[in-house]
């Protein structure tokens, strides 16, 4: 890594230094969560088989084949472990969080072309799969796949904070032009195009600059650690950068 930099700040000191863009399959918050799944492979993998024993009732037959198949579901899950909200969400809230992942997994759908394509779509694969969706994240007291997931996801999410402010710093410090793609001042769990490109609350971001300055003009410590006891709001993530 450190060789790596060396070159770069020699060979190519003006690189532009991006971690999300308008095309990022995930978001940089996605993927810092993401990673943490590598650090903890045993209880990962034994989640996985737990849900999939549980979900197993919840897909269609077709062809004498589930759907979805086995890696469309393990997606569904790797991505729930990195799109899912720091805060509660409204029933709204909600409704909207499982249409964005539905509309995510029949994108993979489409351009993985096993079970559908762009060209030929395939409807009955696909409403399968979104079929799939809905009943994994139905919100009742009988669905316990939801209930282990959001104890899972929990760790999963805490880790990913540090990972994200971490790759954060290293961007801004290391050889290159750091690029901040709009919308990643605060925490950012969007997915691919067009999810990446919803409006951006700018107002929002202008007042929650303001509030720092103000707020860090003698000693900051207190305040860094009263942010970093309460990251929900991604202040912690703009006052960084």
């Amino acid at each position: 890594f450190h060789f790596h930099n060396q070159r770069r700040a020699r060979q190519w000191p003006n690189s532009l230094s991006a971690t999300s863009t308008h095309d990022t399959k995930r978001s940089e918050d996605v993927r810092a969560r993401i990673n943490v799944l590598s650090e903890i492979p045993a209880r990962w993998y034994r989640s996985v088989l737990r849900w999939q024993n549980l979900n197993r009732e919840k897909k269609t037959k077709l062809d004498e084949l589930p759907a979805p198949d086995a890696n469309e579901e393990y997606l569904f899950y790797q991505t729930l472990a990195g799109a899912w909200p720091l805060t509660l969400m409204d029933a709204e809230t909600y409704s909207a969080f499982v249409q964005r992942i539905e509309e995510y997994l029949i994108k993979a759908l489409r351009e993985a072309k096993i079970h559908s394509s762009w060209i030929s779509p395939n409807d009955g694969y696909e409403q399968a799969v979104r079929q799939f969706v809905h009943s994994a994240l139905e919100q009742n007291e009988g669905n316990d796949f939801l209930k282990s997931f959001i104890e899972f996801q929990a760790t999963v999410s805490r880790a990913g904070i540090f990972n994200s402010l971490s790759q954060l710093l290293l961007k801004i410090a290391a050889p290159g032009l750091p690029d901040f793609y709009q919308g990643t001042e605060l925490w950012n769990f969007s997915l691919v195009d067009p999810d990446n490109r919803r409006p951006v609350d700018y107002a929002r971001l202008k007042e929650m600059l303001a509030s720092l300055d103000n707020q860090t003009q003698n000693d900051a410590s207190p305040f860094v650690t009263e942010l970093l006891d309460r990251p929900e709001d991604g202040r912690i993530k703009l006052y960084l950068t």
